[in-house]
């Protein structure tokens, strides 16, 4: 059995012959294990992109069926940007607009003289940079046609691994309209603010979202992907009500996870928030498997749980907690995963 197809076997509720192993890599992870700075997955060419990420996986590839694998880019950046190693940051210079700025060495942004850019505060409501239908435009654009997205390089990574490894799993991401509108919108707070505030104009940004990834799912297929990870943020019951969640944000992600299942894609979602009161909602959505996080805060997502009220045969991704690994847990991991072995994927979908 390849990987591709015990992967296959799995989403599709069946019983492989071994557990598959498709993991997500951070950009962190994926640059410090091929030795990379973690500033230069911003600074990078396309073709150095695609081949950090053709590295990390080749780090553990004798273990995996597969992986996430992160979007791609063309040279668009590297060519109007300089880049200058500076002691303690690196400045970036626009070479078009002359606009200065920096990356300090953990990735994050700075001034242009290195002084690191202020948190925002902790301010319950903030205005969102969206006040209106001509800010979608200007801050969101239109979607992007097949041209747009191929020119983009977006999938060049995801190409190179199909032609690399083509019995292995390959999933890229998308999400729920929710995790990009709160971006737009220029954060957590902001997002959340419009919502409340002007829920028409909300509406209108999500549906702007939406369509911009409808517009990457033919294009991802074409590449070679067989599952988008489709990733949601902010839509768990922490955060939102579950009213909010059905009435609002549900519609959209079905529109976006039936088109990835018109173009021949699995649709694995990934959760990150709580799930249980918005479960028979969320199970409505033409999923083939759920990609479940540790619980945070105050709720608890546990594989063993879900799996009891899913039945046997819907697949679930299991996971470590993050302080084993964070603390070389190996004992911790090990009881953990085997716990979630015996009691969700005994019987395979898993």
């Amino acid at each position: 059995m390849t990987s591709r197809e015990r992967v296959e076997v799995a989403l599709r509720g069946g019983k492989p012959d071994r557990i598959p192993i498709v993991p997500i890599y951070d950009m962190g992870y994926i640059q410090r294990c091929t030795g990379r700075d973690i500033r230069e997955w911003t600074t990078s060419s396309g073709s150095e992109r695609t081949r950090t990420i053709g590295e990390a996986f080749q780090r553990h590839q004798q273990y995996l069926d597969g992986s996430f694998i992160h979007g791609g880019k063309n040279d668009e950046w590297a060519s109007d940007n300089k880049v200058e190693k500076l002691s303690g940051y690196w400045l970036i210079t626009n070479l078009k607009t002359g606009e200065q700025g920096g990356l300090l060495p953990d990735g994050s942004a700075c001034a242009a003289d290195g002084t690191p850019i202020p948190r925002q505060g902790d301010d319950i409501y903030r205005d969102s940079l969206i006040q209106s239908e001509s800010d979608i435009d200007r801050i969101i654009g239109p979607p992007p046609d097949a041209k747009m997205v191929e020119a983009s390089g977006r999938f060049n990574a995801m190409r190179h691994m199909r032609q690399c490894y083509p019995d292995c799993h390959f999933s890229f991401q998308t999400g729920s309209p929710m995790m990009g509108a709160l971006g737009y919108c220029g954060g957590y707070a902001e997002g959340l603010t419009l919502m409340k505030t002007d829920p028409k104009l909300f509406h209108k940004v999500l549906r702007r979202h939406t369509d911009h990834w409808l517009a990457h799912m033919g294009p991802g297929r074409t590449a070679g992907a067989d599952s988008t990870w489709f990733t949601c943020y902010y839509t768990g019951a922490d955060t939102i009500s579950p009213a909010d969640y059905r009435e609002m944000i549900f519609p959209y992600e079905m529109e976006i996870c039936s088109e990835a299942k018109r173009q021949g894609l699995f649709v694995l979602n990934w959760y990150l928030g709580d799930l249980l009161p918005n479960l028979d909602t969320v199970m409505k959505l033409p999923l083939d498997a759920f990609v479940l996080e540790q619980g945070r805060k105050t709720y608890r997502l546990d594989p063993v749980e879900i799996r009891r009220l899913v039945g046997p045969k819907f697949c679930l991704f299991g996971y470590g907690y993050e302080n084993d690994y964070c603390t070389f847990n190996r004992d911790g991991l090990t009881d953990e995963l085997q716990r979630q072995i015996e009691g969700a994927g005994a019987d395979g979908a898993f």
